[in-house]
């Protein structure tokens, strides 16, 4: 049985917007992290399916470890899939997991629902789980939400 991480969030702003804050590479570089002490450098990102991206993230104590995948779905403003692979020195370096994010219309705002899948032990998983629970709340603050 796979391990599967299920965050949600509401936002205030539009779903387009939303959605967009998260294929648009100078917006993504803004709040994809999961703490502002942690840097995000999009290197690679072609949003359209089968289109790669590559993130790089540099911690406060200067180390880095990008993260790299394909988009495998994007239906705008509703729904965006790609897979997930960190790359070494990560100890789950090589495992691909699978990210679904759907964008769900809600009371004048969204909510975001982050599904990821695949993970091969709690740990990664609960990292994980930690870690787009901070990312949405960049997210917030990047929309003036917070």
């Amino acid at each position: 049985m796979s391990l599967q991480v299920l965050v949600k969030r509401r936002f205030r702003a539009a779903r387009d917007l939303v959605f967009r804050a998260f294929v648009e590479p100078a917006t993504l570089e803004t709040w994809f992290s999961p703490s502002p002490e942690i840097a995000t450098e999009v290197l690679e990102h072609d949003a359209r399916v089968g289109g790669r991206y590559r993130i790089g993230f540099r911690f406060p104590d200067g180390s880095r470890i990008s993260v790299l995948g394909t988009f495998r779905e994007i239906s705008p403003p509703v729904r965006l899939a790609f897979s997930w692979t960190w790359e070494p020195p990560d100890v789950h370096a090589g495992v691909e997991t699978l990210v679904t994010i759907v964008f769900d219309e809600r009371d004048g705002g969204t909510e975001v629902t982050v599904r990821h899948d695949r993970f091969p032990d709690a740990p990664s998983r609960d990292r994980h789980d930690e870690g787009w629970t901070g990312t949405l709340a960049r997210l917030a603050t990047r929309l003036g939400e917070s």
